[in-house]
């Protein structure tokens, strides 16, 4: 299923995304990979659906954040945020666009201090999808600039099953044609009403692989370690499946030179 068709119908919901433990200790992870940001850093958001990352990379410091997503929906939940927040400066701007393929050009021509690309390689149907994804990235930032990913690491934890986090993967289908990789579904609830939808991760994304970044000329890859993170730190006993086999991590890295 196409990401518009499936984000669309939810995209007022997923203004509470952080109610689910699972996501809060997303936007804690993100939160720490971003770190101080400065009033000149530029950064764009693949993926970003209605800018729950861009708004705190605004909190944190940041002078312009760029949104790029398929859903026009999820923008439209941005963009009323941004004016329920009363912010008019266009801090964040919201750009409607496929991120498998090459940017508008009023983006393509520009460079970021920052690249943030949150579970949206999670949604590359083929290592084509997946290859445009990274050119898009990979081009995108300026020597030097700083790349911070939400990724899927391990599909089938056993706590997956139970949603003893707040989500459940199921109904795995293996992607031959174009892969290899997995299709399956994400399911949480969001204020009480139920949420399903498609995920295609490859299997160069969930190994960490980053084979074709590199390519294109970045590295200095990491993972925010998940132990000194301060939700974590709150109930170590509740989260220790987590730390054990994290069903997601937050990757960084950069693009080299500068």
């Amino acid at each position: 299923m196409a990401p518009q068709s499936q984000y669309d119908p939810i995209a007022t919901q997923y203004t509470s995304y952080t109610t689910v433990p699972d996501m809060r200790l997303e936007t804690s992870l993100v939160r720490t990979a971003l770190g101080p940001c400065q009033p000149t850093d530029t950064i764009l958001d693949l993926g970003g659906g209605s800018g729950l990352h861009a708004r705190t990379a605004i909190d944190l410091g940041a002078g312009r954040v760029d949104v790029v997503d398929i859903s026009p929906e999820m923008l439209l939940a941005g963009r009323q945020i941004e004016e329920s927040l009363g912010r008019t400066d266009r801090r964040i701007r919201y750009i409607h666009s496929d991120v498998t393929k090459p940017l508008p050009p009023h983006l393509a021509e520009q460079k970021y201090d920052v690249v943030m690309a949150n579970w949206v390689l999670d949604h590359a149907e083929s290592m084509d999808d997946l290859i445009g994804m990274w050119r898009n990235i990979a081009s995108a930032l300026k020597p030097g600039g700083r790349f911070v990913n939400v990724r899927v690491r391990c599909l089938r934890a056993g706590y997956l099953t139970r949603g003893k986090y707040g989500v459940v993967f199921s109904d795995f289908e293996e992607i031959v044609t174009g892969g290899p990789g997995w299709r399956y579904n994400v399911s949480f609830r969001l204020d009480g009403v139920p949420v399903v939808f498609e995920a295609t991760s490859m299997e160069a994304t969930l190994g960490l692989d980053h084979s074709i970044p590199e390519s294109m000329g970045m590295g200095g890859w990491g993972v925010v370690p998940l132990e000194e993170d301060e939700v974590v730190k709150e109930d170590r006993e509740y989260w220790a499946d987590h730390v054990r086999e994290p069903s997601f991590v937050v990757v960084v890295g950069r693009k080299l030179g500068g």
